[in-house]
Formats: structure tokens, C-alpha cells, sequence
């Protein structure tokens, strides 16, 4: 089986706030974070619930469970992943409306 290719969602000024958003993350939550995305690599479009939430339009949730954490990405080409943004389920909303903004530019 073919794997996914993931990239990072990047800024004009070619930042990814992913990246600086990962770097904050402790070893563990890091790890948990990690396996989630490469389920998602192996998996791509058949990863379901409980692990991946469609959102609409094109918008997908990934969902670690143990310290609530939430990637947002889309579906580019054959194989390619985009992580459009990341937070946990405090900032959830926000992080919703960033991941569409992304998604739509």
C-alpha cells in the first residue's frame, strides 16, 4: 500500500505555524500526536471516527484523544495530506475557522 505524503500548511513568508505549534508539544504528547499522523500517512482517506472527523467542505479533523488535541487538514491530489492548523479542544472553534481560511486560500 502507497503512503500518503504530509506536508505542512506554510505562510507567504514560508512559516508553518504547525511546526512552532509542535515544538511546544512535551515528548509525550509529541509521541501521541506523531502516531495519530502516521495512521493518518498509512491510512489517508478511509481513517474514520474515532481516529478522523470529516468537518465539510473538504475540512478533516484529526483527534488524539489522551491530551485532546486537534489537527486540521485536507486532501490534495492522489497522495498528498495538508496539516492546515493544530490546538486543543479549548481553542477548537478558532482553530476551525483558521484550518477553512487555510483550506479556501
Amino acid at each position: 500500500m502507497k503512503r500518503w505524503h504530509i506536508e505542512y500548511w506554510v505562510n507567504s513568508q514560508g512559516n508553518s505555524p504547525l511546526e512552532k505549534w509542535f515544538d511546544k508539544l512535551t515528548k509525550e504528547q509529541l509521541k501521541a500526536v506523531y502516531k495519530l499522523i502516521e495512521m493518518l500517512q498509512i491510512a489517508g482517506k478511509s481513517l474514520k471516527m474515532p481516529h478522523s472527523k470529516a468537518l465539510g467542505d473538504g475540512l478533516f479533523e484529526l483527534r488524539e484523544p489522551r491530551f485532546g488535541y486537534r489537527i486540521y487538514y485536507c486532501f490534495k491530489n492522489d497522495q498528498l495530506i495538508i496539516l492546515l492548523a493544530s490546538g486543543d479542544k479549548k481553542s477548537q472553534q478558532k482553530d476551525i475557522d483558521t484550518a477553512y481560511k487555510r483550506l479556501l486560500s
